[in-house]
């Protein structure tokens, strides 16, 4: 109980901070924090890790001079109408409820999945688990803000995930990137496969084959770009019941997971791996998590260990 009132406290103290830093850097105190307390960290643990983690961070301020969006589909995209989408989506919440904005927003949002490197997303789930109304504003505020779409072609395939990359691959291989971050390499992605008008879309996806996809693809390459795309479906399945044409979003997931795969510049070659069936006992990872600092090994052993509990994928 002590470790939930401590962490209900901090995320509000956390929401008083703007999502991005130092030109476009994602910061995870929340989705840390909330990740600790679901791995059963002290509340010491969470207090710590807030203090080390906000000293970089830039406030919001006041939001009382601030007009609210009229609609988000107006500026999506625009990362200096922050604050006018929190101002929205904070009202539209406390008029109507999670519920209800969720399944007005998501499909529009869905569209720009890949907002801030699938952190507009991650953060949301997140916000869903905690059941944190403020979280879930700044996360929907910071999604709409940061929103990146990619107009590709709609044509279907009879190919899989896996064909589909190994023939798109060469595209990431041989391009050569502007000097940029992850969301400015898939923008540059986005547009070379929209110029060359690339079929990327499968007849069908569901969110089983897209989750095994993401995991095989990190454990073979263990890329930090790739290790958003394991932590961004898991999310998804947190947002998924309030979602509700699912084929349509998890098409939209898909083309960002291809595009962020592309993004990295690496080769692709569908192999076998062979991971032992057999049952696996975390305590011993999680309680290296815990003892952890670093933001993506905490969340990347919390994410591993709700699908291995889910699912028992061994490769989690």
């Amino acid at each position: 109980m002590e470790e939930s009132n401590t962490l209900n406290i901090l995320l509000e103290q956390a929401g008083q901070y703007h999502p991005l830093y130092h030109g476009g850097l994602a910061t995870h105190i929340p989705m840390v924090m909330i990740a600790l307390n679901r791995l059963n960290a002290s509340s010491s643990k969470l207090q710590n890790i807030f203090n080390e983690s906000i000293k970089e961070l830039e406030l919001i301020d006041s939001l009382d001079s601030v007009t609210a969006v009229k609609e988000i589909e107006f500026n999506l995209g625009d990362s200096k109408k922050f604050r006018n989408y929190l101002k929205y989506f904070k009202s539209e919440l406390e008029v109507y409820g999670t519920q209800a904005v969720l399944n007005k927003s998501l499909p529009i949002l869905m569209t720009g999945v890949a907002a801030s490197a699938f952190h507009g997303l991650i953060r949301l789930g997140y916000g869903i688990e905690a059941n944190s109304q403020s979280e879930i504003a700044i996360a929907l505020a910071y999604w709409s803000a940061e929103f990146q779409s990619f107009e590709l072609s709609i044509e279907l395939s009879n190919e899989t995930l896996e064909d589909i990359l190994t023939k798109l691959a060469p595209i990431g291989v041989e391009h050569r990137f502007s000097p940029g971050i992850i969301v400015n390499r898939m923008s540059e992605i986005g547009e070379l496969l929209k110029r060359d008008n690339c079929v990327i879309q499968p007849r069908s996806v569901n969110l089983t084959d897209l989750k095994a996809f993401a995991l095989k693809a990190f454990w073979a390459k263990d890329d930090f770009t790739l290790l958003h795309t394991v932590t961004g479906c898991h999310a998804f399945s947190i947002i998924m019941p309030y979602l509700e044409n699912v084929d349509v979003a998890l098409k939209e997931l898909w083309k960002a997971i291809l595009v962020a795969y592309l993004s990295t510049g690496l080769d692709y070659a569908d192999k076998e791996i062979q991971v032992s069936e057999s049952s696996f006992d975390f305590s011993l990872v999680i309680s290296r998590a815990l003892e952890s600092n670093d933001s993506h090994v905490i969340k990347l052993v919390y994410t591993c260990f709700c699908e291995y509990m889910e699912y028992k994928n061994p490769l989690y």
